[in-house]
């Protein structure tokens, strides 16, 4: 079988397989094995958005990030500029993006919007101007563990931040 490979833009990549086991296991004492099968690489839109507003006695200019999952349209924070990197890789770990997802470019402009109003405490509405927009895949370890009654489960562990999600599968 032949394996294609395409170059993309990624986060850098932070948690490696190993931390991510162990994260796993060292959260959940039901936890008796955790092995890393791979990685998947899902889809975001990440955008850099000039921000000025005016709170109480301050003024706040400044140049945040925000991701939007073209999967399922959740929204990410980012803050200050991802690190990106250029890779090959193999496409078959590439997670399609669902082409149902509106808009999200006006996603990541509600979200920065409603974290202004709640972190910042403006007063008025904030002005937002978007000066970034590209196409980032984020990986994720695929991890198989066992719990100590037997019983397999499947996790995916963010390998950026560690933060990890039970995958239900049918």
């Amino acid at each position: 079988m032949t394996t294609t490979y395409r170059t993309i833009t990624l986060f850098e990549q932070e948690t490696s397989a190993a931390s991510a086991e162990r994260a796993l296991l060292e959260t959940d004492g039901e936890m008796a094995a955790a092995t890393a099968t791979g990685l998947v690489r899902y889809p975001y839109r990440v955008f850099g958005i000039d921000l000025r507003a005016k709170a109480l006695f301050e003024e706040y200019q400044d140049r945040v990030y925000c991701g939007v999952d073209l999967c399922q349209g959740k929204e990410l924070f980012i803050g200050e500029r991802p690190t990106l990197v250029e890779r090959s890789i193999d496409t078959d770990t590439l997670i399609s993006a669902d082409e149902s997802v509106a808009d999200p470019e006006r996603t990541a402009h509600q979200h920065v919007l409603e974290l202004a109003r709640t972190e910042l405490r403006v007063g008025s509405a904030p002005e937002l101007g978007v000066v970034e927009d590209r196409r980032v895949h984020r990986p994720f370890h695929v991890v198989e563990c066992e719990t100590v009654d037997g019983v397999f489960l499947t996790y995916i562990v963010d390998g950026v931040s560690g933060d990890f999600h039970r995958v239900y599968l049918d």
